[in-house]
């Protein structure tokens, strides 16, 4: 990403990056900022995928700033690292309520962070924007301020079970790593491949992350010879996991969640990679926003998905301001209205904050549509609708679309 924070920057813990741009003559004299927290996965399991949204939240806010703010008002930034880490990011996020006073606390990835910060959110009256999959967000969210980019992850079983089922296997075992993120998905998976004629050969079961080694959760898994082992998990772990595997000499076929295979993993075990499926909710790359996102974020179309969580880092942070401009306040009741009346519509299609503020100055309704989808919520909560969800197999080392499919939430 050409505007990308430098790693070392990024990366620090020790204190909070703040990011503002230069007040320019259209920024109301006097006012004060309009603070934004930006939380995000910069370390940690979440760490492939964090700088990219921490750097799109920078961006955004920028690009606002250099047109004026919004409400006559600079947008302050204020970023801290959750290290994907629940302890660490309510330690962070207590910062940003009480010391920076933010309306939002925007890109808690993991489950456990977004829902380890919700308490102390709610009790502040601050707004959340999360790329969270556990079924359990929504219900722990009383006050209606969570707005996930992400489909819940029974979504996610739903849709690789039927992949599997597709391919014919009749036995599967099943192990996760231990986090709100795998349960709900593993319960569906396990429900929709034996509800299909299936067989789940074992009692299936949580494995803690970060252990030196994984011989006898692996023994364990395919101890019955399963056809199939399905293992949704997060690339530091799984890495480790396929790797005895491999060294255990199973045969069969690998089923797992996209965030455990990306360029790390492919490059640490190779060839052995070949026939993973996977899968991930991802941007709809014929969509106007996500070609937009990618002259954003200074990024050549490749005709791959490119930055599926830096995607919504865009789109958290370009709501979030156009709520406050469409609402003429940053009153959160009011903003909280106003994300699902833009986002929504009707109104002017708009696919950036620039447009999106031009548009509302001008007196027009907005329908704002986002880079890693249409980015429509089920009022009153912050539930997606739905989500382009891609299922991939792993071919001489590159990852190979089978299909795409729009899960509903």
């Amino acid at each position: 990403m050409k505007s990308a924070i430098s790693r070392r920057r990024l990366l620090g813990t020790s204190a909070a990056l703040t990011f503002t741009t230069a007040l320019l003559p259209r920024l109301a004299l006097g006012s004060a900022p309009i603070s934004v927290g930006s939380l995000t996965p910069n370390t940690g399991g979440g760490g492939p995928f964090g700088p990219n949204i921490t750097a799109a939240h920078k961006l955004v806010a920028e690009m606002a700033n250099a047109k004026g703010g919004v409400l006559g008002r600079e947008i302050a930034l204020h970023q801290e690292n959750s290290e994907t880490n629940p302890e660490t990011a309510i330690r962070a996020a207590r910062k940003l309520v009480d010391v920076n006073k933010v309306i939002g606390v925007l890109g808690t990835w993991s489950s456990s962070v977004t829902l380890g910060i919700m308490p102390l959110c709610q009790e502040a009256n601050v707004i959340q924007m999360c790329t969270s999959s556990s079924a359990n967000i929504p219900l722990k969210d009383k006050k209606g301020l969570v707005f996930n980019f992400m489909v819940l992850s029974p979504i996610w079983g739903d849709a690789l079970a039927d992949l599997a089922l597709r391919r014919g296997y009749k036995t599967y075992s099943v192990m996760a790593l231990n986090n709100d993120f795998t349960k709900s998905m593993v319960d569906t998976f396990v429900d929709k491949v034996k509800a299909g004629g299936a067989k789940v050969s074992n009692d299936p079961f949580y494995y803690n992350g970060g252990q030196s080694s994984y011989r006898a959760e692996v023994s364990k898994l395919i101890a019955d010879e399963p056809e199939a082992v399905f293992i949704p998990s997060y690339v530091t772990d799984f890495t480790s996991v396929y790797k005895e595997l491999f060294r255990q000499g199973y045969e069969g076929k690998v089923i797992t969640v996209s965030i455990s295979t990306g360029s790390k993993f492919k490059k640490v075990v190779g060839a052995a990679a070949d026939g993973i499926l996977h899968g991930l909710p991802a941007p709809s790359l014929a969509s106007a926003a996500y070609k937009d996102y990618l002259k954003f974020a200074g990024l050549k179309d490749t005709g791959a998905i490119q930055h599926p969580f830096g995607t919504a880092g865009h789109d958290q942070m370009s709501v979030l301001l156009l709520a406050m401009a469409s609402a003429g306040t940053d009153d959160v009741a009011k903003v909280r209205e106003h994300i699902h009346k833009i986002s929504n519509g009707p109104g002017t299609a708009v696919t950036n904050v620039l447009d999106g503020l031009a548009a509302l100055e001008a007196g027009e309704e907005i329908n704002f549509s986002g880079a890693s989808s249409d980015v429509d919520f089920k009022s009153p909560s912050g539930v997606l609708k739905s989500r382009d969800f891609v299922l991939w197999e792993i071919k001489d080392g590159k990852d190979v679309v089978i299909e795409t499919i729009a899960s509903a939430s």
